[in-house]
């Protein structure tokens, strides 16, 4: 699999790491291209990504290694992999599990039975406990002051 490693202003590019809510990927329009290596950062091109937001669009700084060029992943820096199978088994050491052909979307067998468990627990219920009704109270008459 190979990386697109250059972007030009104005094309359609997909990033990881938008929203912390969900791990999805978001898509962004490139609408700068700038050099950082004159302050010490490495010597590639770094993209300035818009992503539009409800309020204003939000501005993204990265590199071809964290862009993908589909909606379908991975990004550059795991495309361009020579040895896909050893880097793969070295991840998932570190408790990430990528499936290059897998559809991101679709839930994981663990997911699926996490749900399940989840269902059977709230379609049973307790027993029915009764309470007695309470004794109801009595009204004695109040005495008069003379």
């Amino acid at each position: 699999m190979t990386a697109k490693q250059n972007y030009e202003v104005g094309d359609t590019v997909w990033i990881y790491g938008v929203s912390r809510i969900n791990n999805k990927i978001t898509q962004g329009q490139v609408v700068k291209i700038f050099d950082l290596s004159d302050i010490g950062y490495n010597n590639t091109e770094h993209y300035l990504i818009s992503i539009p937001t409800e309020i204003e669009p939000l501005l993204e700084i990265r590199t071809w290694h964290t862009i993908s060029e589909d909606q379908k992943g991975p990004v550059g820096s795991l495309r361009d992999i020579p040895n896909v199978a050893s880097t793969m088994k070295s991840i998932s050491r570190l408790g990430y599990e990528y499936d290059l052909d897998s559809d991101p979307d679709d839930p994981t067998p663990d997911q699926i039975r996490a749900a399940l468990e989840k269902a059977t627990k709230d379609a049973s219920h307790g027993p029915l406990v009764l309470k007695d009704a309470k004794p109801k109270r009595r009204n004695f008459a109040r005495k008069k002051k003379a």
